[in-house]
């Protein structure tokens, strides 16, 4: 048997399971740096009038608004993931049926939470 020389993983097709497990961990990538945003945004609204209206003026941008709707959406992901897990911690849903099903679940609310949010974020 021969060692592979050059493995290409764009060959293989994960299950969903791990797209669900992997983006769960990428959520948590952003909540890290996304949670540093929300704080200096917050901080700034403390300073002064005059920051707080700023704030509220660059959320109505497309940019700090994209940002703020990507962070609530690693939030909703996260959250969802984390149950799914949780459960799957107290070994329920381990059956290999169940556990599809769960991972697209939690992709399914997630979907409809961030088109909720995006929502909310444009009104």
């Amino acid at each position: 048997m021969t060692r592979p020389v050059n493995l290409d993983l764009t060959a293989f097709r994960f299950p969903i399971a791990a797209i669900a497990s992997i983006l769960h961990r990428i959520s948590g990538i952003v909540l890290f740096f996304g949670v540093g945003y929300l704080t200096y945004l917050l901080s700034l609204t403390l300073e002064s009038p005059e920051s707080f209206d700023w704030v509220l003026r660059s959320l109505a941008s497309t940019y700090h608004g994209f940002l703020v709707w990507v962070v609530l959406t690693a939030v909703a992901y996260h959250f969802f993931a984390g149950i799914r897990h949780l459960l799957l911690d107290f070994h329920i849903g381990i059956s290999l049926s169940v556990s599809r099903a769960s991972a697209w679940t939690v992709l399914a609310l997630t979907g409809v939470a961030s088109i909720s949010l995006g929502w909310w974020i444009v009104i």
